[in-house]
Order: C-alpha cells, then sequence, then structure tokens
C-alpha cells in the first residue's frame, strides 16, 4: 500500500503567520487538515500527519517522521504572508521539477485552490532550502494557501466551507497522484419513511412503497 505523510505547518507556540486580525497559520492548516484526514479515509492509501493538534514540532522532526515511515510522498501544508498586504494567491514549491507525477499534482493543486478564492495561481516554484523538502528522502510539495497578510484573504480563510472546499480539491489531486480507488464499504444506510403510533398505518406505508417499487421495505419497532 502507498504510504503518504501530510504535513500541518507550525503548531504549539509556533503560530506562523498572524493575519490582520490575528488569525493564527497554525489553526487554518490544522483545520484544513482535519477535514483532509476525514476526506481520505476509505483509500488504500496509508496516511500519516505530522500533527493533527495545536501541537509544536521542529522541521527537523517533520522530515524524519516522513522518512522513517518511508512515504511515497510528502505534502506540507502552509499559508501564506508578505509585507505587502495587497498580495493575494496560491503556490506550491518543490524541491525540483524531476518528478512528473509530482509536477501534475503540484499545477493541478495551484490552479484548484486559486479557484476557490478566486485568486491568483502563482505557480510552481523551486527552492532547495525549504528545510521540509531539502531533508525529506521522498518527492515533496508544499503548498501556500493564500497570503493570511491580506485582510480580504483572511477573512476568506475563516469561511468553514472554504476550508472543506481546500481539503477536498486537495484530497481529489493526491487521488490522482496515487491513482487511487475508493475501498468498498460494508456500511449500510438506512432510509426511513415514517414513525407511526398505529401499526396499520405503518403496515399501509409499507404497502405504497412496495407499490412503488421498493420492495425492500420493512418495518422496525421501536422498544
Amino acid at each position: 500500500m502507498k504510504r503518504l505523510v501530510i504535513d500541518l505547518g507550525h503548531g504549539g507556540h509556533d503560530p506562523g503567520a498572524i493575519g490582520p486580525n490575528k488569525t493564527h497559520e497554525s489553526d487554518i492548516v490544522l483545520a484544513i487538515g482535519k477535514e483532509l484526514n476525514e476526506l481520505l479515509k476509505g483509500y488504500e492509501l496509508e496516511v500519516k500527519f505530522t500533527r493533527l493538534s495545536n501541537v509544536y514540532l521542529s522541521l527537523s522532526e517533520r522530515a524524519k517522521i516522513a522518512n522513517n515511515f518511508k512515504a511515497d510522498y510528502f505534502l506540507s501544508i502552509h499559508i501564506n504572508s508578505a509585507t505587502d498586504s495587497s498580495v493575494r494567491g496560491v503556490e506550491v514549491w518543490q524541491y525540483s521539477n524531476k518528478n512528473d507525477k509530482l509536477n501534475k499534482f503540484s499545477n493541478g493543486l495551484c490552479e484548484d485552490v486559486a479557484n476557490i478564492f478566486n485568486a491568483r495561481n502563482r505557480g510552481v516554484k523551486q527552492s532547495q532550502k525549504l528545510s521540509v523538502l531539502k531533508n525529506t528522502n521522498m518527492p515533496a510539495a508544499l503548498i501556500e494557501v493564500d497570503f493570511i497578510s491580506n485582510v480580504n484573504a483572511e477573512r476568506d480563510l475563516n469561511v468553514s466551507s472554504n476550508i472543506k472546499a481546500v481539503a477536498l480539491v486537495i484530497r481529489d489531486n493526491l487521488i490522482d497522484l496515487f491513482g487511487l480507488e475508493a475501498v468498498a464499504s460494508d456500511v449500510l444506510y438506512k432510509v426511513c419513511i415514517g414513525a407511526f403510533k398505529d401499526k396499520n398505518n405503518a403496515i399501509n406505508q409499507v404497502k405504497l412503497a412496495k407499490d412503488k417499487g421498493f420492495i425492500d421495505t420493512y418495518i422496525i419497532q421501536n422498544s
């Protein structure tokens, strides 16, 4: 089974970048990570998060987690900041552009996240200085989800539907990267038409449902 490590930047005593209204980068990426953790369940993929709570990890610890886990890919999630508060946009950093599959993943991620915020796609960039890219043994990418230093971006990053949307497009691009298919589930979902004090009304409802073609309809008595 393929393995993935997802790194949620900062945490604990390190809030990361802080927005004009005091939003912490560490809190936003944690919210994205928690959504992503749920979305990745049910796939043939072993996923390890460097953190899923408000704790601090050094950069070397994050790389060590990925290397010890022998991950096939590593993704670090961050929120950007700039001295120019007008700047917005999404960018992804890689150590190099030698892995075609990672290049496709990073480009897709940039485009999809930028569309969520109607912000500039700043593209895929390279750096051999970023610690988690330099010290991980597997293909690695680091996404900067918009600029928290921009007051409008900060507002958008505090909208729960946007957080869910970011997690969803990350999930979808990871599905493509790993070539994943959903695992078959044994979970059954029941549909309830109604509850009746008079059993005859329940029987009539079952007959009506079966006449409409729902032949598996049956009555459950609550104690």
